[in-house]
């Protein structure tokens, strides 16, 4: 009779009963073994002196190695045994047909499981590859479309640039002639007064867009560095200089605001111009003569007459209670007109002294009222802002191109020797070159400006074209509002020359 085969299961119950066995006589063979060791330690000598424990202690201890040795040994013994069994046990299955089965399915599954793994890597790199490329398409779209906005905006902006250009005073910039006589006639007072007390605003509202160049701040560094050298204050000062072409401008404490002098009266123009222009005022040829010589001579007495007509008040004797809050808040509109277009922290309001035909060397009356009263401001700009005013006059856009073309003619000068080193009296005892930006330039250029002086300060905004097709169009304006510039009658003349030698590509390499 054919013998059959044994179950997995079977076999394992046996080969488990096997190792029962073996696990019993193991445990029998260490009770005997037990056993013999304290046979052996009954038979040994006991010592002849008791009190030598140390003598006694060494049987003990051989005996004690001994016994450890032999479990020791003998459960190697069982573990080498148990191996034996089971590496013959496993020797049998190998050679079945079942575990040979077993063993092809194992092996096919392994072959699978490998085959999978492998796909599932292969399909993982393909993702993080398809991953990477669709975020570098990513960043490469979003760097094009930057570039292509960059590339947009330059374009735009040269655009506009060139048709500020366009704006320009055609050249050459003459001044305009003196009105005969010093006699000025009453300016006539607004149509509707209403009109003119109501909320006026200049009408460009928000600054040139200009951007900051580093070539230009490397030009106001060099005259700061020029200023320093003759040990004048720098605390008292702000720059600002535009480049027109470009529309790029830099400076040095541009939004400081300090005491203007007469370049305040450039300011005044602008108003009364929009006024002019809005119907306030009547009768543009009879404020013409008043204007001229406000900006060309720099008249107080028409600054006067002019700043009056504009604001429909008069300078007199005191005043009180409401009478003065509302001549003081008439007043006022005036700088309220340019600072609510973003002309911050401006304040031209307040006349300039001495007035003759007032017979007032300095405020009177309701004038000092104003110029006592601890809440109310001085006459104070920044270079900043007579920087900007300057370039929205020459580009067109002060009130509108008419009237800019008229203002900046009025605004011209000539650098002749001839029309300013002799000539003082065509400017009514001021002389807007000598010691001023003009002084330092050459003669054949355009040139526009307003200047002030005082014995606490200096001050100037100029505008200078060269004639040439590729020469430099620039906008300069200083504020030195310290004693120590009014004394100094060769700073500004040789801060002028810098700028220009450098906006017309003169290194002080090329120039040695």
């Amino acid at each position: 009779m054919q013998q059959r085969s044994q179950s997995p299961y079977q076999k394992l119950a046996d080969l488990e009963d096997k190792l029962r066995r073996a696990n019993e006589n193991i445990q029998r063979l260490k009770q005997e073994n037990g056993n013999l060791q304290q046979t052996v330690v009954s038979f040994s000598p006991k010592p002849a002196i008791t009190g030598l424990k140390q003598e006694n202690s060494k049987p003990q201890r051989q005996v004690g190695r001994l016994e450890q040795g032999n479990k020791t040994k003998s459960r190697r013994n069982a573990d080498d045994f148990s191996m034996l069994r089971l590496e013959q046990a496993a020797s049998r299955r190998r050679g079945s047909p079942k575990y040979q089965e077993l063993e092809n399915t194992s092996s096919l599954r392994n072959r699978r499981t490998r085959k999978g793994r492998k796909k599932y890597y292969q399909l993982r790199i393909a993702a993080l590859v398809l991953a990477a490329l669709t975020v570098l398409w990513i960043i490469i779209s979003a760097i094009s479309s930057v570039v292509q906005l960059f590339n947009w905006s330059i374009t735009a902006f040269n655009r506009q640039n060139t048709e500020l250009l366009k704006q320009l005073p055609t050249t050459p910039l003459l001044p305009p002639d003196i009105p005969p006589g010093t006699h000025a006639i009453a300016l006539p007072r607004p149509t509707d007064s209403k009109l003119q007390e109501a909320e006026l605003i200049y009408n460009v509202t928000t600054p040139p867009q200009l951007k900051q160049s580093q070539q230009l701040q490397g030009i106001v560094d060099e005259m700061l560095k020029l200023i320093q050298s003759r040990y004048l204050p720098t605390q008292p000062l702000s720059i600002t200089l535009i480049n027109v072409k470009t529309g790029e401008t830099a400076g040095y404490q541009q939004k400081s605001l300090f005491y203007p002098a007469s370049v305040v009266k450039m300011f005044w123009m602008v108003d009364v111009f929009d006024q002019l222009h809005r119907g306030i005022l009547p009768n543009e040829p009879v404020f013409g003569a008043d204007l001229n010589r406000m900006i060309q001579q720099s008249s107080n007495d028409a600054a006067s007459r002019l700043i009056d007509a504009a604001t429909n008040t008069y300078s007199g004797y005191n005043l009180r209670g409401e009478k003065y809050d509302d001549w003081a808040n008439k007043r006022r509109k005036i700088s309220e007109f340019f600072s609510k277009a973003g002309y911050e922290g401006i304040a031209i309001h307040q006349k300039t002294y001495p007035i003759s035909y007032l017979r007032h060397e300095t405020p009177e009356g309701r004038d000092m009222q104003m110029w006592n009263d601890p809440k109310e401001l001085k006459n104070q700009i920044s270079s900043e802002h007579a920087a900007r005013l300057m370039y929205e006059i020459v580009t067109g856009k002060a009130v509108t191109a008419e009237a800019s073309a008229k203002m900046v003619h009025l605004l011209a000068r000539d650098l002749r020797l001839s029309a300013w080193r002799e000539n003082t009296a065509r400017f009514g005892g001021f002389n807007p070159i000598r010691g001023f930006l003009g002084e330092g330039l050459p003669s054949d250029l355009d040139f526009a400006s307003k200047a002030g002086w005082t014995d606490t300060g200096r001050h100037e905004v100029a505008f200078v074209r060269s004639r040439e097709e590729n020469g430099p169009i620039y906008i300069l304006a200083i504020l030195g509002g310290h004693e120590a510039y009014s004394k100094d009658w060769q700073l500004f003349p040789a801060l002028s020359q810098i700028v220009f030698d450098r906006m017309s590509g003169k290194t002080p390499e090329k120039q040695q």
